[in-house]
This record gives C-alpha cells, sequence and structure tokens, in this order.
C-alpha cells in the first residue's frame, strides 16, 4: 500500500503543473528565504528612531544597557520581526491544511470563525481573570479558536445537506458576527474596549521574547507534524474516492489537521490578535508557483506567509508614524480582493452551491 501512495504522489494529477509556470522548489525556497531575511533586517533597521546595520550588529554582538538604540532593537525590534515571522508562517500554514483537509479553497482563520472565537475566549478571560497570565491567554485563545470551528461546522453542516464550501463560508460569517457581538458586549459592560481592540485589528505591536518564547515550541511542532501530513493531504487532494481506494486514514488525516491548524492558529491570535485573509491568499498563490503537491506548497506557503506579513507590518509602521497601522487591516486590502475574486470563480464554476 505504502508503494502505492508514493506512485500516487509522484502521478501526474498531483504534479500537474503547466510548463510555463514550473519553479524550481530549491530555488524558490532560496529566493524566499534571502527576501525573509532582507525583509527582517529592513524592519530592524526602520523605525521612529532609525539605526544602521552597524548598530544592528552592535546590538547583537556588543550589546549595551546604556544604549537607547540598543534597547530598541533588542527589546522591541527583535522580538517584533521574530513575531511576525512566526504568526505568517503559522496562520499561511493553518490556511493551507485547512483547505486541504476539507478541500474548501475559502478556508481562513477569520472565515471560519476561529478569530472570532478566539477574541470571545481571551475577552472572557479578561473578566473572569483579570490578572491572566499569557500561558493562560494562549489556553484561551485555543479553546475559543476551537469552539469557533465547531460552531461553524455544526451550523455548516445541519440539515440535510453536506457542509460544502459555500455553506460552510455562510455560517462561518454567521458564527464570527455572533462571537464579535459577544465580545463587544463584554468590552462594552466591563471597560475592556481599549484592550479587546487589539483583538480584532490585528497587531504585533508590543509581542515580547516571553510571548515568543511559549508559544514558538508548539508552533514549531505544529510545523514539524504539519510536514509530516503534507503527503496525505497530497492524495486527500484526488479525492475521497481515490484516497479511501488508496487506503489513506481520512479521518485521521482530518482530525490531525484540524488539531495542528488550531494549534497554529491559537498561538497566533494570542500575540497578534485576529489577522484574516493571509490563511486564504497565501496558499493559493503557493499552488500557482508549485502546483497541487502538498510537499511543495507547505514550505513555500509558510515562508511566503512569513515575508508577507513581515513586509505588512513594516508598510503598517512606516504609513503612519510614528503610530502604527494595525496589521491586520494592510493584510485586508490584499486579502478582500483577492477573496472576491476567488469567489466569483467559484461561483461560476457552481462550487459548493
Amino acid at each position: 500500500m505504502q508503494s502505492k501512495n508514493t506512485e500516487t504522489l509522484n502521478s501526474p494529477a498531483i504534479n500537474d503543473t503547466p510548463i510555463n509556470l514550473r519553479v524550481s522548489l530549491v530555488l524558490l525556497l532560496l529566493v524566499l528565504i534571502l527576501s525573509v531575511i532582507v525583509a527582517a533586517l529592513l524592519s530592524v533597521c526602520i523605525g521612529v528612531a532609525g539605526s544602521s546595520l552597524s548598530e544592528v550588529w552592535s546590538a547583537v554582538t556588543n550589546f549595551s544597557s546604556e544604549s537607547t538604540i540598543h534597547q530598541v532593537i533588542r527589546e522591541l525590534r527583535f522580538p517584533r520581526v521574530v513575531g511576525a515571522a512566526l504568526v505568517g508562517a503559522a496562520l499561511a500554514l493553518s490556511g493551507a491544511i485547512m483547505q486541504g483537509i476539507g478541500n474548501n479553497p475559502f478556508a481562513d482563520t477569520g472565515l471560519l470563525g476561529i478569530n472570532a472565537g478566539a477574541g470571545f475566549a481571551v475577552s472572557l478571560g479578561m473578566v473572569l481573570f483579570v490578572s491572566a497570565s499569557f500561558r493562560w491567554v494562549m489556553l484561551l485563545s485555543f479553546l475559543g479558536a476551537t469552539l469557533g470551528v465547531i460552531c461553524t461546522y455544526g451550523l455548516g453542516a445541519s440539515g440535510r445537506k453536506n457542509a460544502t464550501p459555500i455553506r460552510l463560508l455562510l455560517a462561518g460569517a454567521a458564527v464570527s458576527a455572533f462571537l464579535n457581538a459577544l465580545s463587544q458586549g463584554l468590552s462594552l459592560v466591563f471597560g475592556l474596549a481599549k484592550n479587546l481592540s487589539f483583538w480584532q485589528s490585528g497587531s504585533l505591536n508590543g509581542i515580547t521574547w516571553e510571548q515568543i518564547r511559549i508559544v514558538s515550541p508548539w508552533m514549531l511542532i505544529a510545523i514539524v507534524f504539519s510536514v509530516f501530513l503534507a503527503p496525505s493531504l497530497s492524495v486527500l487532494a484526488l479525492g475521497e474516492d481515490s484516497a479511501t481506494g488508496l487506503g489513506l486514514p481520512i479521518k485521521t488525516v482530518r482530525l490531525l489537521g484540524i488539531v495542528i491548524s488550531l494549534v497554529l492558529a491559537g498561538c497566533s491570535v494570542s500575540i497578534a490578535g485576529g489577522i484574516s485573509f493571509l490563511g486564504l491568499l497565501i496558499p493559493h498563490i503557493a499552488r500557482f508557483l508549485v502546483g497541487a503537491d502538498y510537499r511543495r506548497i507547505l514550505p513555500v506557503t509558510a515562508l511566503s506567509g512569513s515575508l508577507l506579513m513581515i513586509l505588512a507590518d513594516l508598510c503598517g509602521r512606516m504609513i503612519n508614524a510614528p503610530y502604527d497601522t494595525p496589521v491586520g487591516a494592510l493584510v485586508s486590502v490584499i486579502g478582500v480582493p483577492f477573496f472576491l475574486s476567488l469567489t466569483y470563480r467559484k461561483r461560476k464554476e457552481g462550487l459548493g452551491t
């Protein structure tokens, strides 16, 4: 059965990419890695208190606690750019995996109620546990994300019809609206509007090394598991009947994919708030570049997500300096037109109707 799966993964059905769009995976990954490094350096150097590469290097190799610029670089800009890279990769991977396990091109943390669920759980936690530590915030974010997914799929699969992509999209919109309304109600009643605005807009401002130290192991573990899940996602992309015939344990693959997606999304929302459309946009770009094989899609998706998030954060700091423009708003500026275009195209194809 293993050899049969291997033959399937190497078949034209999975690796079917037009000749003029085929990209050397190694070359593409090298370009993306270099781009992420350059974007990260720009993000560290550019700010209200500008700094040169030599000052950045000095802050790393010869740190002085008496130097203000060293403090800014090491305690503010470094954790922010590392957080941007982690959040971008995690949200993009979460979207790619959800699209793969459900054959749903519209899957995204913001469109399936995950962000709204996490935000509601965190707002409820702020009411019940006023001085909760960040570990509790992360746990509440994960539980809220799980609640959002359960409500969305439960509502989308209700009735006699199956949970088609369009039904899930509508269910996600309804669940998000309901949970966001509850969050706003809590913020008004208990005076949390200022704190919760962070969760609703999506921002990388204020990320600390302590937060990264707590979330990064969970994110990295989920990313490693996603690598092992990639071949199964490629088989699942052939369709349920073909995957079943090849002996793929579809329910197990989907359960594992959901858990990985929730861990990635929950950790991301806990440090950056709700950022929508990144998980929708990036996987489609990756498929356009490297085809339908998830062994190629996932690494390209992770690096592209990191790159876009770092650049969006950099632009957000420059547009209205010295004030921050929420990174979630900037990503939405790109994501919303793409979402509308995708919806129109899939509607013409009759998907999910």
